[in-house]
């Protein structure tokens, strides 16, 4: 039998290898945490984010693999005669204490505020009808959109179901019964979700939370001579330097494989990279199209969340002109028995000055259906209809036009994230979450700010966070998701890789914490605790 001395020594030779372990070794052990192979899938806001600040907690072992011949993703600027415009994002949601906003002040980006109450609208005669808009939007949608706002608020401390925000317009006594009427609720709704009413949810949907949490209301206009992307660029060039070898352009990944021994990312060009951890920041619309494959597959309860959200589509075409013939106003409105068919015109000419740009804006399936179409034949679309809204005028054809394709890009497949009806948080939690070692991030990821760019920002700060804890902390990602976790509609312990966020249930069960795997190796702090009043313990009594 074992004598006091050696249990003793044993005990406290187990303290101090866990303890040593802890602070100096990577997961499996063997490595410092600064030698961890790190590889981020995607050269946009959330992947040089990600990267940098990796790079400034010390990790140097990175590599950033982007498909594109840039950095940037769907920030993209783009040339309409001598002018610079945004073919992707092209505002800043909120300045405040929006960290996105805080990054432009910072690079000194230059942008001006949006108005959207500036606007007229003309029909399909042509005729201004702008007062017939404002009345009923004073005396009808603007008190239902109200009244939407505060039912969500209500529905959330209540603990409520999910609905429709059709439902809630509907319930505040919105009925929609003209053309004008079809306009008012696409230029409040489709424009701003890229969804009609009737597909989003009215729970989780409410975007005025997000401007909430940074004590704002505006809306920013980029106009920059270099770009909204002169963002991403500068954050690239603090780590990076020019020739730096651990960004990659031009290698799109094809396959994801993962084994206990690590993860292997092939590419186009059947180049590998393997890696001790990955972070995928694709678009969530490019992982529901199995554009990448995984290996073993992502297991179902990832899937679901991955295919039961939404991907957006919208896409805002730039036209120029050699001559200014509209109104003097920021949007001109059209309210067309044709709903989605070139309705929201932005003149650009308000932020640009002296460019003589329009930017219009189309949403959902009529984007599917103009990228099928040549750019010729959209052009000629377009212009029928700003010929029927300016009847009065003789317009010559344009002299420049910008027609971005998104949705067919196989590096983006849409715009950007949107909330269903139905999806819970528990459902979102599994989005967030890992897979092993394979880490999401992106502007789907964060359940507040989703589809907006300071979403991509914080969402790799998110899971930079995690990774860290991960490599530190032997242990903390050993815990295996179980989807019969999820039925207990409570929020997993910070160990199991769910950002503080993702603990926001609006009360419903805040303090709650699923059960943690029995296969798990990863102990909680109150069994630490145990352990070392037990070795005290033994300790005293032996002696």
């Amino acid at each position: 039998m074992a004598g006091p001395i050696f249990v003793i020594a044993v005990l406290c030779w187990s303290l101090i290898s866990v303890s040593s372990q802890d602070q100096n070794t990577s997961q499996n052990g063997t490595t410092t945490h600064k030698d961890a192979k790190i590889l981020i899938l995607g050269a946009g806001m959330t992947g040089i984010t990600a990267a940098k600040t990796l790079h400034d907690k010390g990790y140097r072992n990175l590599i950033i693999l982007e498909g594109s011949n840039r950095i940037g993703g769907r920030i993209k600027e783009t040339k309409i005669g001598n002018f610079i415009v945004e073919g992707g994002a092209a505002w800043i949601h909120g300045s405040g204490t929006n960290p996105l906003f805080t990054l432009a002040k910072r690079f000194n980006l230059s942008y001006v505020t949006t108005h959207y109450e500036n606007y007229s609208v003309r029909d399909g005669s042509g005729r201004d009808v702008t007062d017939e808009y404002a009345f009923r939007y004073n005396k009808s949608f603007g008190p239902a959109f109200k009244f939407f706002k505060s039912y969500t608020k209500e529905s959330r401390a209540r603990g409520k179901t999910d609905f429709t925000i059709r439902s809630a317009l509907l319930m505040g006594g919105w009925r929609p019964r003209s053309a004008v009427d079809d306009l008012i609720e696409f230029f409040n709704i489709d424009f701003s979700y890229a969804y009609a009413a009737d597909v989003i949810s009215g729970l989780h949907a409410y975007i005025y939370d997000a401007y909430e949490a940074f004590n704002t209301t505006d809306d920013l206009t980029v106009n920059d001579v270099r770009g909204y992307s002169h963002i991403v660029r500068s954050l690239h060039a603090e780590f990076i330097s020019d020739g730096d070898q651990r960004l990659h352009l031009n290698e799109v990944v094809t396959d994801i494989d993962q084994t206990d021994g690590g993860i292997v990312v092939r590419t186009k060009d059947n180049v590998t990279y393997s890696a001790d951890y990955v972070i995928v920041t694709f678009s969530i619309g490019v992982l529901q199209h199995n554009d990448v494959r995984f290996s073993p597959p992502l297991p179902y309860w990832k899937r679901e969340a991955v295919n039961q959200f939404q991907q957006a589509l919208l896409m805002h075409i730039y036209v120029q002109f050699a001559e200014k013939f509209w109104d003097d106003h920021e949007f001109l409105l059209y309210a067309s028995e044709r709903r989605n068919h070139y309705n929201i015109w932005h003149n650009i000419d308000k932020s640009l000055p002296g460019s003589r740009i329009l930017q219009v804006s189309v949403v959902g399936d009529e984007v599917k259906r103009l990228e099928r179409m040549k750019d010729t034949e959209i052009i000629s679309e377009l212009m029928s209809v700003l010929r029927t809204m300016y009847s009065g005028c003789d317009i010559s054809e344009p002299i420049a036009y910008n027609i971005p394709r998104w949705y067919s890009d196989p590096l983006f497949r849409g715009a950007f994230s949107n909330w269903p009806p139905g999806y819970t948080l528990n459902t979102f939690s599994n989005l967030q979450a890992p897979v092993g070692k394979i880490f999401f991030a992106g502007e789907y990821t964060d359940h507040l700010n989703y589809g907006y760019i300071q979403a991509s920002y914080l969402s790799a700060l998110r899971v930079v966070e995690n990774i860290d804890e991960c490599i530190r902390k032997p242990g903390a990602c050993d815990v295996t998701i179980r989807p019969k976790d999820n039925e207990h509609e409570c929020t997993y312990h910070a160990r199991q890789m769910y950002s503080a966020k993702s603990k926001e249930d609006y009360g419903s069960c805040s303090f709650n914490k699923c059960p943690v795997s029995s296969s798990s190796s990863y102990h909680s702090p109150e069994f630490d605790l145990f352990i070392s009043k037990l070795v005290i313990a033994v300790i005293l009594r032996l002696f």
